[in-house]
Formats: C-alpha cells, sequence, structure tokens
C-alpha cells in the first residue's frame, strides 16, 4: 500500500466503530481490577481475519484505559520485531515496559536478570495500580520469539491477579504454556460488520464521498471494514478487492506467497475441499490437464501448505476441510470481479465434479446433489447459466 493510505488506515477516535460490545468487555474487566475485585480469567484473545479491525480495537482500547486512574497501560505491537532476533527483541520489551512503569534502571544484562527485576517491581507497583498490556499481531509472530516473551514477561506476569493481558492476532494459535493464557483464556472472534447500515457508518466516518455506494461496497467486501474502506477509496472494485487478498497474504513469505494464492483462489468456490478435489479444481483455474495427474501427496502438499499459513482447517460437520470463511468470500468475489470467465470455470468444474460422485457414490449422493445444485445457483446468478 502507498504512504498516503498508511496514514488514512492509522487509528483516530472518531472514526472508530462498532466493536461496543468488545470495548465494553475489556472495560468490565479493568474496573474489577481497580476495585480489587477477584477475576476467574485475566487474558483475553481477540481474534479475526485480515482487515476486521483487530489492531484498531486494541488502538481504542489503549486510548479509552489510559484515561481512568488507578491503571498503567502497556501496548505492544509485535509487528515491529518482525525481523529481531527474539533474545534482542524481548530485551527490547522488558526495557519499554521497564521505562513506562519508571522500573527500567538496573534491570541487569540478561533476560533472566531484567525479567526477574522488572516482576518485582510490576509486583510493587501492582500494590497500587492494575496493570493491562495490550499485545499486537501475536499469532503473525515467530513463535521463537513468543516463546521467549511468555518465559520472560507474559507468563510471569499473568499469574498475578491485578494484571490483565488483551492479545489480538490471526492464523494459527499458538499453543501458551501458561494455564492462564490458553486454558483460561477468553477468545473473541471479530465478525465483519453485520449489515449495510454499519458499513454506511463507516463510510460516513472515514470515506464520506462513498457514502452513496453503501449497500454496493458491503455487497463486495462482506462487511469486512478494510475492504469497505480500501473499496471506498477506489472506483476499481477489482483492484480492491485485490489489496485486500494481497494483505491476508502478508504473513506468507515473498516466495510462497504467489502459489499460496493460486490455491486459495482456485478452492475459493467450494464450501468444502480435500484431496481428491484439490486436482481438478486447479486443473480449471489453470486451464491445464497436467493436474489430474497428480498423486495424493502432492494433493497432500497443497492442503498442507493452507492449514500452515492458518487459511484452512479441517471440519467435521463438512467432512472436509473448509477456508476460512472471510477470506474465502473475499477471494471469491475478487474472481467474480476481476476474473469472471475462471470464477465460472471453477463453479462449472465444481459442478461437474459432484455431479460425477452423485452417480458414483450412492450412499452419499444427496448430499453431492446439494452441492451441485449450489454451484449451479452461482452461476446463475450471474446470468452465465441459462
Amino acid at each position: 500500500m502507498g504512504q498516503e493510505l498508511v496514514e488514512l488506515l492509522k487509528y483516530s477516535s472518531d472514526r472508530f466503530i462498532n466493536r461496543q460490545r468488545e470495548v465494553e468487555r475489556v472495560l468490565a474487566k479493568v474496573h474489577a481490577l481497580i476495585q480489587g475485585s477477584p477475576l476467574d480469567t485475566r487474558t483475553i484473545i481477540f481474534t479475526g481475519g485480515r482487515g476486521t479491525g483487530k489492531s484498531w480495537l486494541l488502538a481504542h482500547l489503549g486510548a479509552e484505559l489510559r484515561a481512568l486512574s488507578g491503571i498503567v497501560v502497556f501496548g505492544l505491537d509485535l509487528s515491529k520485531y518482525a525481523d529481531w532476533d527474539p533474545i534482542l527483541a524481548v530485551a527490547d520489551i522488558l526495557k519499554q515496559l521497564g521505562a513506562e512503569t519508571k522500573l527500567g534502571k538496573g534491570l541487569g544484562t540478561t533476560l533472566a536478570d531484567m525479567s526477574r527485576n522488572l516482576v518485582q517491581g510490576i509486583q510493587r507497583l501492582l500494590a497500587q495500580d492494575a496493570l493491562v498490556l495490550l499485545v499486537d499481531y501475536v499469532y503473525e509472530s515467530d513463535w521463537k520469539l513468543l516463546a521467549a516473551l511468555e518465559e520472560y514477561l507474559l507468563g510471569p506476569l499473568a499469574v498475578e491477579a491485578r494484571v490483565l493481558t488483551v492479545m489480538a492476532g490471526r492464523g494459527r494459535p499458538y499453543p501458551w504454556k501458561r494455564p492462564e493464557l490458553r486454558l483460561k483464556a477468553e477468545f473473541v472472534d471479530l465478525e465483519p460488520f453485520p449489515d449495510v447500515a454499519t458499513t454506511a457508518e463507516q463510510l460516513e466516518r472515514q470515506q464520506k464521498q462513498a457514502l452513496a455506494r453503501a449497500a454496493e461496497i458491503h455487497a463486495l467486501s462482506g462487511g469486512n471494514p478494510l475492504a469497505n474502506f480500501l473499496l471506498a477509496t477506489q472506483d476499481d472494485p477489482a483492484a480492491a478487492l485485490d489489496q485486500v487478498v494481497e494483505g491476508m497474504l502478508d504473513t506468507v513469505p515473498d516466495e510462497r506467497r504467489g502459489r499460496v494464492r493460486d490455491y486459495l483462489e482456485a478452492l475459493s468456490v467450494l464450501r468444502s475441499f480435500d484431496e481428491e478435489r484439490i486436482p481438478a479444481m486447479l486443473t480449471a483455474y489453470h486451464g491445464d490437464d497436467k493436474y489430474l495427474g497428480w498423486s495424493y501427496a502432492q494433493a497432500r502438499e497443497v492442503r498442507e501448505e493452507l492449514v500452515r499459513w492458518a487459511f484452512a482447517r479441517w471440519d467435521a460437520e463438512e467432512g472436509g476441510y473448509v477456508l476460512d470463511e472471510l477470506t474465502r468470500k473475499l477471494l471469491e468475489r475478487y474472481l467474480e470481479t476481476a476474473q469472471p470467465d475462471r470464477w465460472a470455470r471453477l463453479q462449472q468444474a465444481a459442478s461437474k465434479l459432484y455431479s460425477e460422485w452423485a452417480q458414483d457414490y450412492p450412499r452419499t449422493r444427496e448430499r453431492w446433489h446439494q452441492e451441485v445444485q449450489y454451484h449451479v445457483r452461482q452461476l446463475r446468478s450471474v446470468a452465465a447459466m441459462p
């Protein structure tokens, strides 16, 4: 994204909307901490796809909480440490927290000493004030960094009765060792905006010139706040959706990103997938029959790649793997908007495959008939089929 657009996407309180329930959840816990009331859970983890507003929510919480008395707030953006050595990163974080709490002098030179001295200082501080840690880009971060951060900061503070840890991230959840950070944590998934009215309110505050297009924008974005914003800034919906998709892939290394995007786009029209469906969809996507000769192992590599980057998970009810629904819908909208012929080809390939399965597998015929009808409806919705 251009620098001008990055500046426009920065949080400001007058442009923040729709997350009052999540804000009130945190504020209720903070007020309890200030009053000295015991809390069973002192960790909240906000999850959600790219563009659902996790960073804005943490920024807004920081602004709200810093206006209260009897509380110390420490905000931590882990994306700043993406290229750091984990040990050096945690040392820097400890120094920052020490400076904010005025406990930074004489912490020591080793991580163990710095951690012990800082935590002891914070324990004395907690006799007067509560502490809230706001940690962003958690699941996107290197696990070695998270392991060191838990050992030297988050873990020791998680057991303190007057410390609340609020984290946000997307992707594969990190398996924290401390029960307070995992088993006793509250997980809250940020959903897209639910209706046109909410999208219109966002546009009113952020991109007023696009307010008349609220219904059109919401239909394309599915209520994703970032997609709403980008669609409002561009006259070309395909270009805006392309930006959103690229943003969703920002945790994937550059050398793999194009391949992962191809896989995601090829499977985006399916409500579930497995190793048997992958070759057929890649064949339709690329227009190349070579994928029909793929082995089960080759198809499994595709599935494992998508699971690895937290774009897919097993769903027992669907009897297969499913893409993250928000990601899937935005990818499909992008294809339908920017590459309608390819989108139609994928829908037709899925319909053909499921028709064959309905004939070959009598016991599950009804299920595959339902999938055929789904793809037929998708095609008819854009008059791609008579």
